[in-house]
C-alpha cells in the first residue's frame, strides 16, 4: 500500500518543501558573509549547515553579532527576501501533488514559520491558495519554532493525528511533527540535504529526494 493512502489530513511545510527559495536564502546570506569577511556558501555547503534557529545558524557560519546585531541582520534578511521572492518557483510536481491529495480527498494545510501574512499572497501568485483549508504561520520575521503554531492549527481544525501526516524539508519539520504526535516524511530538495535529513530522523520516517518520489512514497 501507498504509504500515503492512510492519511486524511496533510499539513504541509512552506518554504524550500513547496516553495523552491533555498538559492535566495544562499544569496542573501552570503552577502551577510562577505560583509563580515566570511567565505561564501555554495548550495550544497548551505544544505549540511542550515538549522533552526536561525541565530544559532547564523554564528555557525561565521557571523558577528558584535559586529551586527540579529535584529538587524533578521530586517535585512527579510527586506531583500520579500524583494526577490517571487523570482522563486514552486517546485516540480508540486501542483500535480497538490492536486493529487485533493482528489483523494485529503485536507491540506500549511504550517510555516514564515510571517503568515507574507506567505498567503504568494499563494494567490501561486495560483494554489484553494488547496488549502488554512495557513498557520508566525505573527513576526524571526523564523523562530512554529511548534505552536502547529498546536492552534491542530486543536481548531479538529484534526486527527492518527491520520495526518506533516511534509517538510528539514530536521526541525520532523522535530515538530514528533511533538505534534503526527507522521513525518521529509524532502531533500530544500533547505537541507538528504543525509541530514536521514541521520536527524526516525528509521521509519521516510525521506524522498523529490516532489515526484514523494507521490510513490510507501
Amino acid at each position: 500500500m501507498n504509504q500515503l493512502e492512510k492519511y486524511s489530513t496533510v499539513i504541509w511545510d512552506w518554504n524550500g518543501t513547496l516553495l523552491n527559495d533555498a538559492w535566495l536564502c544562499v544569496e542573501i546570506v552570503n552577502s551577510f558573509l562577505s560583509s563580515h569577511g566570511r567565505q561564501k556558501l555554495d548550495l550544497d555547503s548551505y544544505k549540511d549547515v542550515f538549522g533552526f534557529p536561525i541565530s544559532t545558524y547564523y554564528q555557525k557560519i561565521g557571523i558577528d553579532f558584535e559586529r551586527e546585531s540579529f535584529e538587524n541582520l533578521t530586517s535585512r534578511f527579510i527586506s531583500s527576501y520579500q524583494a526577490q521572492v517571487t523570482s522563486c518557483g514552486l517546485h516540480e510536481k508540486v501542483l500535480d501533488t497538490l492536486q493529487l491529495f485533493s482528489s483523494n480527498n485529503k485536507k491540506q494545510y500549511i504550517l510555516t514559520a514564515a510571517h503568515k501574512e507574507s506567505v498567503l499572497p504568494l499563494l494567490l501568485n501561486y495560483s494554489i491558495r484553494e488547496f488549502f483549508v488554512e495557513i498557520e504561520g508566525l505573527d513576526n520575521h524571526r523564523a523562530e519554532s512554529k511548534l505552536e503554531r502547529g498546536r492552534h492549527l491542530i486543536r481548531n481544525n479538529q484534526i486527527d493525528v492518527a491520520k495526518a501526516v506533516l511534509i517538510g524539508d528539514t530536521v526541525h519539520d520532523y522535530d515538530v511533527a514528533k511533538a505534534l504526535g503526527v507522521d513525518c516524511i521529509l524532502i531533500a530538495a530544500g533547505h537541507q540535504s538528504f543525509s541530514r535529513l536521514d541521520k536527524g530522523s526516525s528509521k521509519d520516517t521516510i525521506v524522498c529526494r523529490s516532489m515526484e518520489d514523494l507521490q510513490h512514497a510507501g
